[in-house]
């Protein structure tokens, strides 16, 4: 018990080295994750004007394929940039916000910035469990919460269809997993549709590699095979976890099951869900029967002009799920428009 107590004090205020720590990290890994991933894009920008042709192509041909898919890739770097912009202010602002808060109660002057108080403010403060309890204050916040969270997790089987469809490694796919568990999913999908544009180029480590093995290369062990679990059963559970987040917002199970939606959202780039369409589309019509029970059971308290004045009178936290949801939207549209990889 003693070291349950010692973990229990470090997990709350006024020594909340846990939650602010864990706060910290997100944004370390985010940063990390987003060089990574642009620095290893810009080199494959850069080596598309020294691909050669094929057999079956001239040169003319050639370049107007370049041409073609540098304009994609210019579109959903501007999307991205307009993603990673937005949630930094509204991340920014959160943290303003909450330190301003937090100096004032202590009867602090907020221009007297220092190296003590911003130690006193992240001990002192809830920061992780903070911005996750804002996300379902309300009924008209846990409606977009519960949008943008399923949209997070359609994104993600996206992605893991299509990382399994052109073979990318999990050292390729790794800094685009982390940053679509940490981030809003636009930014990481934007990014991982540029990568999928120049992969279709040659240009990605991928594509380099297969053309560079030969018959002498060895070939790996094929894995034995096994049954894969259908999508359908961790669709289920996260839409059963976001039901439970809202009356469980007071209770100590609140962040544990939050932890549990993030662990969820990792599911599709396990080897052990099944992708297949038909059982996307079940997924999709059984988060739809979700979000409208949802709806129907804050009918009473919530109204569409309450979902849509989220946008101009919601918390922070909030508004940073709202714009995702719609650069998401954004993003869809133009892969469906013409930017389709």
């Amino acid at each position: 018990m003693d070291y349950l107590d010692k973990i229990t004090a470090f997990a709350n205020p006024p020594y909340n080295a846990i939650g602010s720590t864990l706060f910290l990290s997100y944004i370390i890994l985010a940063l990390y994750c987003t060089t990574s991933i642009v620095l290893s894009l810009y080199r494959q920008y850069n080596s598309i004007s020294s691909q050669k042709p094929s057999k079956d192509q001239t040169d003319q041909q050639l370049i107007a394929i370049q041409n073609a898919r540098k304009r994609h890739v210019k579109i959903y770097a501007f999307l991205a940039s307009i993603s990673f912009a937005t949630l930094s202010y509204h991340m920014l602002s959160f943290l303003i916000n909450s330190y301003v808060q937090w100096a004032s109660n202590k009867w602090l002057l907020i221009r007297t910035l220092s190296r003590e108080h911003l130690r006193g403010w992240m001990w002192d403060s809830t920061l992780f469990e903070s911005f996750a309890k804002e996300l379902v204050s309300d009924g008209a916040s846990t409606v977009w919460t519960q949008a943008a969270i399923l949209t997070t997790w359609f994104w993600n089987v996206w992605m893991a269809g299509k990382a399994q469809k052109h073979g990318f490694t999990m050292e390729t796919m790794a800094p685009y997993i982390m940053l679509s568990q940490i981030l809003p999913i636009s930014f990481a999908a934007a990014l991982f549709i540029i990568q999928l544009h120049l992969s279709a180029l040659g240009a990605s480590p991928i594509s380099a590699e297969k053309e560079t093995k030969t018959d002498e290369t060895p070939q790996p062990k094929p894995k034995k095979p096994y049954k894969r679990t259908t999508l359908t059963l961790p669709t289920i559970l996260l839409n059963a976890a976001l039901i439970c987040l809202p009356p469980l917002r007071n209770h100590p199970a609140f962040v544990p099951l939050v932890l549990l939606t993030r662990l969820i959202l990792f599911m599709p780039y396990s080897d052990r869900i099944s992708l297949r369409d038909e059982q996307v589309v079940q997924s999709i019509s059984i988060s739809g029967g979700f979000v409208v029970a949802n709806f129907a059971m804050l009918r009473k308290v919530v109204g569409w002009r309450d979902v849509l004045g989220v946008l101009r009178v919601g918390g922070e936290a909030v508004k940073t799920l709202v714009w995702d949801a719609q650069i998401s939207a954004v993003v869809y549209a133009v892969l469906g428009w013409g930017g389709g990889v």
